[in-house]
């Protein structure tokens, strides 16, 4: 199984599961995905789907993000408990890589410094608010890719978090 199954295997897994329970408002959003995995997903999961295939541009990867997290910023606002599952912070920043203007400052594996920023505040975007919502992040990363690129996300993003579950292959 390759990775990226195995990782949205889980994101689906966790989202049939574990959702339900927690009772608030969802919104999964998919980068990078090939339409059935897509399908698939908005079929066997309760919540707004928001997605990206693979055959899209960059900069409709980010457009969606970007949408995704105003739409989930508005949910809190309004009281409501929200969960993004972002499948994945790897495919965000890559997009970033991507469609950004050149900083001058490349980091190893190609991976220009000002494009891990909007991922960054993507996933610093989740708060628990006073009299109000809460956003909760969930996020896949991709590694052991043999991408240089890959290894170099992973790394800024490790330790960011309140929690890192490791998958096996």
């Amino acid at each position: 199984t390759s990775g990226l199954l195995v990782e949205t295997l889980f994101a689906r897994s966790f989202s049939i599961v574990v959702l339900p329970a927690l009772g608030g408002d969802t919104i999964r959003r998919l980068i990078y995905e090939k339409e059935p995995e897509v399908t698939d997903m908005e079929r066997s999961v309760k919540g707004e789907v928001i997605s990206s295939t693979f055959d899209q541009p960059p900069d409709n990867h980010i457009q969606v993000a970007e949408l995704v997290l105003q739409r989930a910023k508005r949910l809190v606002e309004h009281g409501k408990d929200v969960l993004i599952l972002l499948d994945s912070v790897t495919r965000l920043a890559r997009a970033y890589n991507l469609s950004i203007p050149a900083s001058g400052r490349v980091l190893s594996g190609g991976v220009d410094s000002s494009a891990l920023f909007p991922p960054k505040r993507f996933f610093g975007a989740a708060r628990n608010i006073e009299d109000g919502g809460s956003l909760t992040i969930l996020a896949t990363a991709l590694i052991e890719t043999g991408s240089r690129m890959d290894d170099v996300i992973f790394e800024e993003f490790k330790g960011t978090g309140n929690m890192e579950i490791n998958l096996d292959r």
